[in-house]
C-alpha cells in the first residue's frame, strides 16, 4: 500500500513538473511577444511624431503660400488651424524653417 501511494505521488510529481515546463515554455513565449510589441510601439511613436512635425511643416507652408499668393483657405483648414493654435505669425515662423 505504501508502494502504490509513493507511485501515484509521484505520477502527480512527474505531472506537475510537466505542467511547469509547459508553463515556463509560455511564459517565455509570452515575454518574447511582448518584447516585439513594446519595440514596435516605440517604431510607431517615432513614426507618429516624425508625421505629426512633417504635417505641422506642411500646414506652415500652405499658409504661407496662401498668404503670398492672396488665396485664402477654405473654412475647414482654418477652423483645424484656429483649433490646433496655428496662428498666422506661427505658421510663418515654421514655414521659413
Amino acid at each position: 500500500m505504501e508502494s502504490r501511494k509513493l507511485d501515484s505521488l509521484q505520477t502527480k510529481l512527474r505531472t506537475q513538473s510537466e505542467n511547469l515546463d509547459h508553463l515556463e515554455a509560455e511564459i517565455s513565449e509570452q515575454r518574447a511577444t511582448i518584447s516585439d510589441l513594446r519595440g514596435e510601439l516605440v517604431r510607431l511613436r517615432v513614426n507618429q511624431e516624425t508625421d505629426a512635425h512633417d504635417l505641422i511643416h506642411l500646414a506652415g507652408r500652405l499658409l504661407a503660400l496662401g498668404q503670398t499668393t492672396g488665396v485664402e483657405l477654405d473654412n475647414a483648414t482654418k477652423d483645424l488651424f484656429r483649433r490646433r493654435g496655428w496662428t498666422t505669425a506661427a505658421r510663418q515662423t515654421e514655414a521659413r524653417r
